[in-house]
């Protein structure tokens, strides 16, 4: 697979060239495509976003227990786990969501697509 020189999305940036990918809405920074272990699109609860390491305070993304999450709130992203375990976060949800929200949708699906994104670099660096 050959992917094009750049790739954009709101909230990071891979630049194929250089062979890095920047964060630009999470834990903002450069980092090389070498140090890339492994990727999730997750869900974090909305109420822990900044208190804690990124995607720590997971929700599920299908069914919740009635009663104990009447309205979650979540942020929407691409967790990153680079080789000596640093976890990046990537929100792709700007505002926080609710579950099966047509917004919720939306970012669900950049965020997908960011993970392929992920994972054609990783099959490439092998």
């Amino acid at each position: 697979m050959i992917l094009p020189d750049t790739i954009r999305f709101d909230s990071v940036i891979f630049d194929h060239q250089n062979q890095t990918f920047e964060i630009l809405n999470g834990s903002v920074g450069v980092h090389p495509y070498k140090e890339i272990e492994r990727v999730a699109v997750l869900n974090e609860n909305a109420k822990y976003r900044g208190k804690r390491p990124p995607f720590t305070a997971l929700l599920p993304g299908a069914g919740l227990p009635a009663g104990i999450f009447s309205h979650p709130y979540m942020f929407v992203g691409v967790k990153v786990v680079l080789k000596e375990e640093t976890i990046l976060g990537i929100y792709v949800s700007k505002q926080k969501k609710m579950l099966n929200t047509d917004q919720y949708v939306r970012d669900r699906k950049i965020a997908n697509e960011i993970e392929q994104v992920f994972k054609a670099i990783m099959r490439l660096q092998k």
